[in-house]
């Protein structure tokens, strides 16, 4: 039983050692030695001044600790007399059998109010720059060892059970701009910090920045786990995010899950199969951020599987007014960009947008004077959905609408305003359209190039297919004087159908037939009747085998001599009872003047209701853009078409002048029969004067028939 009792002993040693060193050791630990040995330590590693505000305490019963005071680490000079880095108080717990046996295990770290300033001032001097590495030029790569890692050689020997971090205070600011970033709040809790085994990790905190505040709540947990080669992953990712602050109207929620690995020697943090889910938004991808020499470099291929713009306008206070209620609810897709300090670029984007597919890609440099270069090519699109909605007759009050659009101008900028923007940004790109719908009118395949810088913007060329036929049109505007933008319109259309395009802009149907037409203008960039004023150039159209609807000068022709005809007492021929005119030509040119085109050269050829004949009209007149009111004095000719087809006016019938007035869909035509009346009595007088003797008779019949005519 001697076993037994040397091992009694041993014990009774043990304990007795243990105790000793348990009364003994805190009292020969001096607090102030240890105090100088973090200043010197401190100040040899990163030449700054060191504050130790109270004791350090060593303890070893109930278990082996070490407590810190107040710790606060002077700021770099030139900075003000606020610390560059401070904790409140930290506590280390340790174990101490593995610690007799040489291995180091923490029970627990307790960490108070840490707090960190980063500060770049305004010469662009940060005040963190002196405690990095100095760079080492021509640095040949380090050859590769065969010797474990810090982390490697730590595994299985270094450990702790728990550590926290409460009350954490990260604040950055830049005092050449004025921006500024603050962590606060962050409260850390890992658990088996070991790095040989998965760490348990949670975290919380608010990102606050911007003015007024803008503020981001972020809650994390994951597996942390070193996997070699100086890898860190983060396993099971979940990340929860609440965004507050202007221009959102209340919070926002987000959740962000996947996975993440963070490889310090080359600054590079990946997440894979990472999903972020929201109230608006839902996307899955990868995401890669990379430290470059210039700045981060961003990687990105992600799917959009959900973006809800309407309601995240509703979340920032925005009501977007739209024709369709329902459009911008439903977008969705994939997008393949890379960004750095000098450009984003997007090499592939292809969009689900209420039904319309769209593909292209985009280039942003030189961010701070950005040049902008595009290509989107889509199946179709229908503005008319995304346009304000039109207000219901009878909603407003007369006086009330025009009251109402003043308003709506005065809060918006003018469009000299918009253009004037518009044309400071270098941009270049192309837009390929299958189908768009704007204000009621359809075009097919539609192609432009917009081009803009140095105050100068142009549309060209812009084609599209139209109505059964083709438009071909470019649109330049110079802003870069200090004047209003001038603005110049080239415009071709061939072989249009124009029932349907006049029926789509003026909600009329005056006109039918297959036309050609062509316009050059130039004028100010304006609102409404301001720039239609303003406009000068150019305009003809051409027109075959169509109706003009609601004027019939035919007609009226024919109804004028009827009622002569039945004055005479002769036989009245039947008039064409239908109030439209069918022609076969209509050909009109002219110049544009202060928005008035005036057509000098006008003529149609009406097919007549009586067959084989036609008249042929001429004359001149104006159009009023502005007010729309037409008049112009017209020339009907009365031509026969013979057996052979060539064609002649008929010397029986005397050209007949009209007179045409009004707005398109409310036309006046009314023959100015004077001239027709006036030799119509001439030469019935003649016939008279030649049947009848001389005489001064009152009651010859020369004379009465005057008296008829003239009524004297």
């Amino acid at each position: 039983m001697k076993w037994i009792r040397r091992l009694l002993v041993a014990l009774l040693v043990l304990v007795a050692v243990l105790g000793a060193t348990a009364v003994l050791l805190p009292r020969l630990v001096d607090s102030d030695t240890l105090r100088s040995m973090l200043i010197v330590a401190a100040r040899s590693h990163t030449g700054r001044e060191l504050t130790v505000d109270g004791d350090i305490r060593v303890a070893v019963l109930p278990r082996p600790a070490v407590v810190l005071p107040r710790l606060a680490l002077a700021d770099a000079d030139g900075f003000g007399p606020e610390p560059f880095a401070s904790l409140d108080g930290a506590r280390a717990n340790l174990r101490l059998w593995p610690l007799l046996r040489g291995r180091l295990q923490v029970a627990s770290v307790e960490v108070e109010r840490p707090q960190l300033r980063l500060t770049v001032d305004a010469a662009g001097r940060s005040n963190w720059g002196d405690l990095l590495p100095e760079p080492q030029a021509e640095a040949s790569p380090a050859p590769a060892s065969s010797e474990p890692g810090i982390a490697a050689s730590l595994a299985g020997r270094v450990g702790i059970g728990r550590m926290r971090v409460n009350g954490g205070d990260l604040l950055w600011t830049d005092r050449r701009s004025g921006r500024w970033a603050r962590v606060r709040d962050l409260d850390v809790a890992i658990s088996g910090l070991d790095p040989g085994h998965p760490i348990p990790l949670t975290a919380s905190a608010t990102l606050e920045t911007g003015d007024p505040v803008r503020s981001v709540q972020l809650d994390l947990e994951t597996d942390v786990q070193w996997s070699g080669e100086a890898l860190w992953h983060a396993r099971a990712l979940k990340l929860d995010a609440i965004v507050a602050g202007a221009p959102l109207r209340g919070q926002l929620p987000f959740r962000l899950t996947g996975e993440a690995s963070f490889d310090p020697a080359q600054s590079r943090l990946a997440l894979q199969d990472l999903t972020l889910a929201g109230d608006p938004l839902s996307l899955a991808g990868d995401l890669t951020v990379a430290q470059a020499g210039d700045g981060p470099v961003v990687g990105a291929q992600l799917r959009m599987q959900r973006l809800d713009v309407r309601a995240l306008a509703q979340q920032m206070g925005v009501e977007l007014a739209t024709a369709d209620a329902e459009v911008l609810r439903q977008i969705s897709g994939s997008l393949e960009l890379r960004a750095d300090a000098g450009q984003v670029n997007l090499a592939r984007m292809e969009l689900a947008v209420d039904g319309s597919q769209w593909r292209g890609s985009a280039r942003v440099r030189d961010f701070a004077q950005p040049a902008i270069r595009f290509e989107l090519e889509g199946d179709g699109l229908d503005l008319d959905r995304y346009l304000p909605p039109t207000p219901a007759s009878g909603s407003a009050k007369p006086g009330e609408v025009s009251e109402l659009a003043a308003s709506d101008v005065a809060v918006a900028a003018s469009p000299a305003d918009v253009l004037r923007r518009a044309a400071r940004h270098d941009v270049q790109g192309t837009v390929t359209v299958g189908s768009l719908k704007l204000r009621g009118i359809a075009t097919q395949n539609l192609s432009l190039q917009v081009r803009s810088g140095r105050g100068r913007l142009a549309l060209e060329p812009v084609s599209t297919a139209l109505y059964g036929g083709a438009l071909e049109a470019s649109a330049r505007v110079d802003a870069s004087g200090r004047g209003d933008p001038r603005l110049r319109l080239k415009l071709s259309a061939t072989d249009v159908s124009i029932a349907p395009l006049l029926l789509a802009l003026a909600g009329q149907d005056v006109l039918q037939g297959r036309f050609t037409a062509g316009v050059e203008v130039s004028g100010i960039a304006a609102t409404g009747d301001a720039l239609l004023r303003s406009l000068n150039g150019t305009a003809r159209l051409n027109g075959t085998d169509g109706v003009l609807k609601g004027i019939n000068p035919d007609r009226s022709i024919c109804q004028a001599r009827a009622a002569i005809d039945a004055a005479r007492g002769r036989e009245v021929e039947s008039c064409d009872p239908s109030p439209d005119a069918q022609f076969s030509v209509l050909r009109m040119s002219g110049p544009i003047k202060a928005g008035v085109w005036r057509s000098e050269d006008l003529m149609v050829e009406q097919v007549r209701f009586r067959p084989d004949r036609f008249y042929r009209i001429t004359g001149t007149g104006t159009l009023d853009l502005v007010s729309t009111e037409i008049d112009y004095r017209l020339r009907a000719a009365s031509v026969r078409r013979g057996a052979d087809g060539a064609s002649q006016e008929d010397v029986r019938e005397a050209p007949v002048p009209l007179r045409v007035r009004g707005r398109p869909g409310a036309f006046t035509v009314q023959p100015e029969l004077k001239d027709v009346l006036r030799d119509e009595a001439l030469r019935r007088l003649q016939e008279k004067l030649e049947s009848t003797p001389d005489g001064d008779d009152e009651d010859a019949p020369a004379k009465q028939l005057l008296r008829g005519l003239f009524g004297r």
